[in-house]
Order: C-alpha cells, then sequence, then structure tokens
C-alpha cells in the first residue's frame, strides 16, 4: 500500500490542509504545492539523484538503498519523499531506524511532516539517528504525537579522507560463513552494552539474517585468534565516496592493549584506497575510543545523537 499525502491543495480550495501542515516563509500557495507520499523502487534514480548531492551526510540512507532498493524487508520500515512542485528535496525512512535527509532550505518542513507520518502511520520506532541538531529537531515534532524518549546519547562524528599509519603487517581479515556464530555473540554483546537490548531476544530470525547478510556481501572485518573473534568491524554503508564505519568491538580481554588501535589503523589504510572518505562515530565520553580514531587519521566533524524510543503504547 502506497500513502500519498497532499500537504496544500491548489489555489481555491478551502479545506485546511492535512496534518496541521504549517507553511514555511516565502510560500506562495498558489505556486508551491508541497507533497509527502510513500516511495517505491519506481522512484530509485530519483531518490539517489538527491543523496548524492552530499555524499557524506547522506550515506546511512545512500548505503541502505543502494544494498535493498526502497522496498524490501531488510529496511524494517517504508520510505517517504517530500517534494516541492514535484521535484524530491528531502527522503525519510520510517522503522525500526528513523533515518533523514532533506535539503537545508526545507528541511524543518520536512521533518515536521516525517514526524506526523510516523504518528499517523503509528510508527515503533527504535531509534532516532543522525545529526544532533537534526535529531533534537526532529524528535520535538515526534513528541508532539506523544512519543517519549527512553535513552540519548551524543556521538561524535569523525570523518577520514587519508589513513596516517601504514601498518607494519595485516592481520585482519573478512569473516566466512565459519565465523558466524563467533560474529553475532560479539555483535549481540556490543548491542546490549550500547543501548541494553539484546537484538536476539527481540528479533532472532532478523538479527541471524542482518549478520550473515554483511559476512556475505564481504562487509565485516575480524581478527581470529585461537577461534575466537577477537575484533570485528562492520562497514554498514558503502558507498561509491564514503564508508560508514559501525560495530567496531573488542573483545573484554584485548580491551587495555593496543589491539583496538592497531586494528583501526590497518582498517583504515585498507578501506581509504578507494574511497574518499571514512566515517564513523564515537561515544562523546570515551577518550579511549576517540583516541584510537585519530590515530588512525580520523577528525570530529560534529556531534550526532542516537536517541532510542520508548515502545508505543
Amino acid at each position: 500500500m502506497q500513502t500519498n499525502l497532499t500537504l496544500l491543495s491548489q489555489a481555491g480550495t478551502q479545506s485546511a490542509p492535512k496534518f496541521g501542515w504549517v507553511p514555511f516563509a516565502g510560500f506562495e500557495p498558489e505556486t508551491k504545492p508541497h507533497v509527502v507520499r510513500e516511495l517505491s523502487n519506481h522512484d530509485f534514480e530519483r531518490v539517489a539523484g538527491l543523496l548524492a548531492q552530499n555524499p557524506l551526510y547522506s550515506v546511512h540512507l545512500r548505503g541502505m538503498i543502494e544494498d535493498h532498493g526502497l522496498v524490501h524487508p531488510a529496511q524494517r520500515g517504508r520510505y517517504f519523499g517530500y517534494f516541492v512542485n514535484d521535484r524530491l528535496a528531502g527522503v525519510a525512512l520510517l522503522g525500526h531506524a528513523f533515518l533523514l535527509f532533506a535539503e537545508l532550505d526545507i528541511e524543518d518542513a520536512a521533518l515536521r511532516q516525517f514526524a506526523q507520518i510516523a504518528a499517523d502511520t503509528w510508527t515503533e520506532g527504535h531509534v532516532i539517528y543522525g545529526p544532533r541538531l537534526q535529531v533534537e529537531a526532529f524528535w520535538q515534532y515526534l513528541a508532539e504525537h506523544g512519543f517519549e524518549t527512553r535513552l540519548a546519547r551524543t556521538h561524535h562524528w569523525f570523518t577520514c579522507h587519508q589513513a596516517r599509519v601504514v601498518p607494519e603487517r595485516l592481520r585482519l581479515q573478512l569473516a566466512s560463513p565459519a565465523e558466524l556464530d563467533e560474529v553475532a555473540i560479539a555483535q549481540a554483546e556490543m548491542v546490549i552494552e550500547e543501548c541494553g537490548t539484546d537484538p536476539r531476544q527481540k528479533d532472532p530470525p532478523g538479527f541471524h539474517r542482518r549478520v550473515t547478510e554483511r559476512i556475505m556481501r564481504e562487509r565485516t572485518w575480524v581478527m581470529v585468534k585461537d577461534g575466537r573473534v577477537i575484533f570485528k568491524a562492520e562497514l554498514v554503508s558503502d558507498t561509491p565516496e564514503v564508508i560508514y564505519l559501525e560495530g567496531i568491538w573488542t573483545h573484554p580481554e584485548y580491551r587495555d592493549s593496543d589491539l583496538t588501535k592497531n586494528c583501526v589503523a590497518e582498517l583504515a589504510y585498507r578501506l581509504f584506497l578507494n574511497r574518499q572518505f571514512l566515517s564513523l562515530v564515537a561515544e562523546a565520553t570515551d577518550q579511549a575510543e576517540i583516541n584510537v580514531y585519530e590515530h588512525a587519521g580520523f577528525v570530529y566533524r560534529e556531534d550526532y545523537q542516537a536517541r532510542y524510543l520508548k515502545p508505543m503504547g
């Protein structure tokens, strides 16, 4: 089913705009209808063109869409587009995660309408993720509809445009299906540390599918010692210009050593050969983690936020 919402009807229509839409400065109702509708795979080229305007800031959405298209169970949500005079100007994934991208001059209006649709479709969101100011603005609109925050974590977003360290030897390897169980354990423990929930309990088949898919796509890098995964990192988004790294985890027994620092430096060296940028986030209060990324050549860009939501009643 496709959802289509016209935010303002043409001149002369007497009915009020649906969903309480508020026009922004400079808006001319007679000539500039704004529409939000659900996207389909027929919109792929338009979405790709919009996101390509800013590869660094759109890497999360762009990577998912390039992997799976605009309609796929792996997205765990639905994509909506914000149109101005039939020109796509904003995209949102509304589902397990809320991910947003919009042109700067219409961002506030787009966020307001995306929040309205999330409320009207009873979207059971788990986390809002992105630049802190964008997340907080979107959250304010969601809060008007009764959404509540369970936990908010501030991160620092880092980017790397040149690897700083040439490793003496290469020790990482792409994970194989033989490491699936070990990688799954590591990923689950990392999620528990991050947000307090065990993905193996909430969605066992989906969690197993996602771990397997990243291994099969050659997106999971590991270091294995004595049959155990002691370091792992995931290429969550892999676009022509940018790689977004996530799921960087070190076995607790090795966290006091230089293992993480050396592995991240090696990973940056390997990956940067084919990309303009690498990006990742670090806990804002974890200076040891920040030092690891700076050692590898990553530089702070801005604050990010992961805002976890309470289940809807």
